[in-house]
């Protein structure tokens, strides 16, 4: 289950990524308080938000059962977090 949560978390943070950058690539933002509104309230922007904050509840499942059920992190998880970390660094480089 708590799988299946990662990956609905994972996905869902996509999506609201992508929709967040399209809302605000379309909606021409300037740096004054007219433009921030609109594009704030842009359906684009308004479903990736949405979907971050969806994502964001998935995820505070999946790291609440490290404290309240009490599951182990392994060596492999230390592993994967640390190959995350480094792929993020190497993608923005």
């Amino acid at each position: 289950m708590k799988y299946l949560l990662l990956a609905m978390s994972m996905a869902l943070a996509i999506i609201g990524q992508t929709f967040l950058k399209r809302g605000v690539l379309a909606s021409g933002l300037v740096p004054n308080i007219s433009s921030l509104i609109k594009t704030i309230f842009s359906p684009f922007v308004l479903i990736g938000l949405g979907a971050y904050a969806i994502s964001t509840l998935f995820w505070l499942f999946v790291f609440i059962s490290f404290f309240v059920l009490k599951e182990p992190i392994t060596q492999y998880k230390l592993i994967g977090i640390a190959l995350i970390i480094f792929g993020v660094y190497f993608l923005f480089k």
